[in-house]
């Protein structure tokens, strides 16, 4: 299954898009779907404050822009911790087209997007709400996945832990194979990302 995170403003529609993409209330923080070539992709949907440490684990991300709100610091803020992660793989979400002209966001987004590692980011502009340009955004999302490295299911397992409560833990699993019964040992790396 291939990981997709979601990064953006706050309140700019993030949750309402994976829910409308998956049929899922993202709860846990994620929600997965079926694209139209058959391959399962799961949705990440980071709080704005975890984005940095969330985004670690996955190779691909929905940046989100709002019409009817426009490119806003946080943004910014978000887009230049992806190019520092040298994150290149993407697609530019404009939400809420049903609210607002999307072409002055979509515009001022892709400035912003030059020279970036997301500069070739491809754009879809959608609304959570009415459905418009979600079919197209799935079709996207399948181009996007062709990009994207396959993950190792033999490979060693590693798991970005999100969060703890006792011995349940809720993360990402980006290569590797968990079976029922597993047993875990070996290091814990506390750093938020790899050098």
């Amino acid at each position: 299954m291939w990981v997709i995170a979601t990064a953006g403003h706050a309140d700019h529609g993030k949750s309402t898009l994976v829910e409308r993409l998956t049929g899922m209330t993202p709860t846990l923080g994620s929600a997965w779907t079926k694209l139209p070539s058959g391959r399962m992709v799961e949705l990440v949907d980071l709080p704005a404050a975890a984005t940095l440490t969330g985004i670690c684990p996955v190779s691909a991300v929905l940046l989100v822009v709002a019409a009817d709100s426009g490119w806003m610091p946080q943004s910014s803020e978000h887009l230049a911790a992806l190019h520092a992660l040298g994150i290149r793989q993407g697609l530019l979400v404009v939400t809420r087209s049903d609210l607002a002209d999307p072409l002055p966001t979509l515009r001022r987004a892709r400035a912003e997007l030059a020279g970036t590692s997301l500069a070739e980011a491809e754009p879809v502009v959608v609304s959570g709400l009415t459905g418009e340009g979600i079919a197209e955004l799935r079709h996207a999302l399948d181009r996007l996945a062709d990009r994207m490295p396959l993950p190792d299911p033999a490979a060693a397992v590693r798991l970005w832990v999100d969060e703890t409560a006792g011995t349940v833990v809720t993360g990402t699993l980006p290569v590797g194979t968990l079976h029922t019964g597993d047993e875990f040992g070996g290091r814990t790396d506390r750093t938020p990302c790899p050098n």
